[in-house]
């Protein structure tokens, strides 16, 4: 057999290896978004809700902090 035809056989070989391994690993352990959605939202229902309220009010002030800290940069006036 000509190299070429081999090597086209290694890479097919080694790509058909490859895909079976990901499809596995993806069904052992989901990684899609919508996994790791439901995922996030099933621990943040366990939470007590003092603890889900102190996070809303800490993303609140980190995103209003970050919007002053860009306004800043770019010499726009404060809101």
């Amino acid at each position: 057999m000509p190299e070429s035809v081999i090597w086209l056989l290694v890479v097919f070989v080694v790509s058909a290896v490859g895909t079976v391994l990901v499809v596995r690993r993806e069904r052992c352990r989901p990684s899609s978004y919508r996994s790791r959605w439901a995922a996030e939202m099933a621990e943040w229902r366990a939470l007590p809700t003092d603890v889900q309220a102190a996070r809303d009010e800490a993303a609140l002030y980190a995103g209003e902090a970050a919007e002053i800290a860009a306004a800043r940069l770019s010499g726009l006036p404060r809101p």
